[in-house]
């Protein structure tokens, strides 16, 4: 027996000396077993797996890895399947003693995963320990998951996150049942677990004893899942709805009531049928932006393998009482809504708040009071190429209605609406925003991308106030309907445009992708008449307007007061053809911004800032003529063409015609600023030449010559400004008139007409202006 003993205990000491040997052999170089490790990793998951380190403890026995790296299926991503900053092996003692890793147990330590699905509807994780394993082919005795993130990415959506998850697997083998739970944070902030022994042989996964817990929302999952065909029982007994509800509803909501479901569901996991009922009872949600709690008693919605009924159910909010019942067909493979919803006496405020209820997104950022008709049925295909179509009617009279994205509210005294199809149309429709009211017709079609047609009639419209109607939202993209289209017909007693202001005006309208045509527009313009169109680009800040007109008599100077820095200049009725573009505003801001040409013709008028033949009599120091003090130039007529870029006009052939004399004109003029940079020469007439001393004036040969019809003509220049020009002599011109009148043959006529040009351009004294 003593013997014995000592034998036992020899082998004993005999076994630690090896174990402790082979363990000082791994912590003198772990990285010899860095790549058994991934391999035994990889072979697991039928995925590429790497570490950056590996360690190796001794007491318990495990290995210690950092920087782990699952690759995802090439067919989903190129990016990682699963990352982790610590991994934690145990591996079995004695194959590892022999360099073969075998895994007992694994823990991850704040791993981030990612989920994605195809437009097939398949999972990445689908190929995870390959497709095809023979039974017991893997065993893991533990896995750990702590504080986990799992992103999840569905075709059409935005990926969402799970955060503060916490997973444990027992006895994971391919062919016996196996124990999971698995906790988790929703989006929401919302608690979520399950946990249950799960069975996996080959394709067929059963479920048994398996539990969720949603908040206080209580259930159990029963069945099979065969090579993706389900048997599955679902039955949740009764548990408040409180917690399920909050996934759904904004924060700050209160809700009360119970749900109980027991559901078996069959078919497959691409086309699942149900067969059952849930049943809510004493539903009611309160708080936040709900003024009036909404309540129904009873909830009821009946599974079958062909459809999803809710059962009539009355839903009240304050005075409004609803009625709703509604069908889904084929809901497995092409799910068909018909549902009718009857409201005849409510109020908007409490409508908007069901409408929150029941999740419509449309009743987002739209507050109001006022009362409401609805009568309702909606139909059609809710699959990603189908499209819902709308019957029924109602009607809202006495509505203030506040909507998120403007920053002014919208009354509407009264309209009728119905539906159609998939367009709602607006009839008697009496509405005001800001200091516009509007009254006339309006239709939607496809909601999804807005086809909007309309026939309005409005008293007046701001420019400064419509631009400031929409909210400030980061950009002007953001506050632009996508793929939205309008077209109509637009009547406006009077259009604002800063200090432009248009009155009966008429137009066709037509708004697409942030651009509204308004053509043809005619409109009456300070006296006279406007016939063109407009052209406004809402894609700019801020935007810029292109005008094509034909004016007809309209008063001069109230148009140039209203677009340029020329206020009280001139008068008369002006024609012309204008092609501009522009940034309205106040007159300088318009006139900086001006581009494009103008052909004009002004009949009688009056330039108010000078007397043109009292500057001229001055030039040309007149003998024979008087002043006759007026300090203002009563002209016939103003024509010619004008080039403007960036608010400067250019042009080489305007004229002005006087009762005695023709001017002449080319150079520039600032609209915005009022300089002038121009040439003039001005043509008396022979009786006018005659009466002022014809060639006996004082500044014959230096300010004035006589051309063969013996009219005087006189150049000069125009300098500073529309209010206060500067008039001078233009010696230029003059030596050039003179160089022409040269007598080749005539030797002393010859020089003493050199001599009189030089004398032109000799410094003079400074003569006041």
């Amino acid at each position: 027996m003593l013997k014995t003993r000592i034998v036992r205990v020899g082998l004993l000491v005999l076994g630690l000396l090896i174990l402790l040997g082979g363990g000082l052999l791994l912590l003198a170089d772990p990285q010899k077993l860095k790549s058994p490790v991934e391999a035994a990793l990889s072979e697991a998951t039928q995925r590429r797996v790497s570490l950056e380190t590996l360690s190796f403890q001794l007491f318990p026995p495990g290995f210690r890895g950092t920087g782990l790296v699952v690759s995802d299926d090439p067919a989903f991503s190129r990016a990682a399947f699963l990352r982790a900053s610590v991994i934690e092996i145990r591996p079995k003692l004695l194959p590892l003693l022999s360099g073969v890793v075998e895994i007992v147990s694994v823990r991850l330590t704040e791993p981030q995963l990612e989920l994605i699905a195809n437009d097939s509807g398949h999972w990445n994780y689908a190929s995870v320990g390959g497709r095809k394993r023979g039974a017991g082919s893997f065993t893991l005795g533990q896995l750990h998951v702590d504080r986990a993130r799992v992103g999840v990415k569905q075709p059409n959506r935005e990926r969402q996150e799970y955060s503060r998850l916490s997973a444990e697997l027992r006895d994971y083998s391919d062919a016996k049942p196996f124990f999971v739970r698995v906790e988790a944070v929703m989006p929401n902030g919302e608690p979520v677990s399950a946990s249950g022994r799960i069975a996996v042989i080959e394709d067929k996964t059963t479920f048994t004893e398996t539990g969720f817990t949603l908040g206080g929302v209580r259930g159990k999952i029963a069945g099979e899942i065969n090579a993706g065909v389900l048997k599955l029982n679902v039955e949740i007994p009764k548990s408040p709805i409180a917690d399920m509800a909050r996934l759904y509803l904004p924060k700050g909501m209160t809700v009360k009531g119970e749900i109980a479901a027991r559901i078996a569901v069959t078919g497959t996991t691409d086309i699942p049928v149900m067969q059952g009922r849930a049943d809510v009872s004493g539903f009611e949600v309160s708080g936040g932006a709900f003024k009036q709690p909404v309540k129904t008693a009873k909830l009821g919605i009946e599974f079958t393998p062909e459809r999803i009924s809710l059962e009539p159910a009355n839903v009240s909010s304050g005075s409004t009482q609803l009625q709703a019942f509604g069908v889904i067909s084929k809901y497995s493979s092409d799910p068909r809504l018909e549902a009718t919803l009857i409201a005849l006496d409510a109020q908007l405020s409490e409508l908007l708040a069901v409408a929150r209820v029941y999740g419509i997104s449309a009743a987002d950022g739209i507050s109001g009071a006022g009362k409401a008709k609805l009568q309702v049925r909606a139909h059609g295909s809710l699959g990603a190429r189908g499209g819902l179509e709308f019957s029924g009617n109602g009607a809202l009279r006495d509505a203030q209605i506040e909507i998120s994205s403007l920053t002014k509210s919208l009354t509407v005294r009264a309209t009728d609406f119905r539906f159609e199809a998939k367009t709602v149309a607006f009839t008697n429709v009496d509405a005001s925003i800001g200091s516009t009211s509007a009254h006339g017709e309006l239709r939607v079609a496809n909601f999804s991308r807005p086809a909007i047609s309309f026939s309005l009639d409005a008293d007046k419209l701001v420019l400064s106030e419509l631009r400031g109607l929409l909210r400030e939202t980061g950009s002007r993209a953001s506050a632009q309907t996508p793929g939205m289209t309008a077209q109509g017909s637009l009547k406006i007693g009077t259009l604002d445009l800063v200090d432009l202001r248009l009155t009966q005006v008429s137009t066709q309208v037509d708004y697409r992708d942030g651009r509204a045509r308004l053509s043809p527009l005619v409109a009456a313009i300070y006296g006279g008449q406007h016939n063109g169109s407009m052209d406004i680009d809402m894609r700019t800040n801020p935007p810029l307007y292109t005008l094509h007109s034909k004016l007809e008599r309209i008063e001069s100077g109230q148009l140039l007061g209203a677009t340029t820095a020329l206020k009280g200049f001139i008068s008369g009725p002006m024609s012309g053809v204008v092609k501009l573009t522009f940034v309205p505003g106040e007159a300088a801001q318009i006139a900086r911004s001006l581009n494009g040409t103008i052909t004009l013709k002004v009949d009688q008028g009056r330039i108010s800032t000078f007397n043109l033949t009292n500057e001229l009599a001055v030039v040309a120091k007149f003998f024979g003529f008087n002043s006759t003090g007026e300090k203002f130039t009563q002209f016939l007529g103003i024509s010619g063409d004008l080039t403007i870029v960036n608010g400067t006009a250019s042009t080489q052939n305007l004229k002005l015609d006087l009762a005695n004399l023709t001017a002449g004109l080319t150079g520039t003029m600032n609209l915005a600023d009022q300089t002038l940079d121009m040439k003039l020469m001005s043509i008396l007439d022979r009786k006018f030449s005659e009466m002022v001393g014809g060639s006996k004036i004082g500044g014959w040969m230096t300010a004035a010559m006589a051309n063969g019809a013996g009219n005087l003509m006189i150049p000069a220049s125009i300098k500073g400004t529309f209010a206060n020009p500067i008039i001078a002599p233009d010696p230029g011109a003059i030596a050039k008139m003179k160089l022409q009148t040269i007598n080749p043959k005539d030797p002393k006529q010859m020089m003493d007409e050199v001599n009189s040009i030089l004398d032109l351009f000799k410094k003079k004294p400074a003569q006041q202006p």
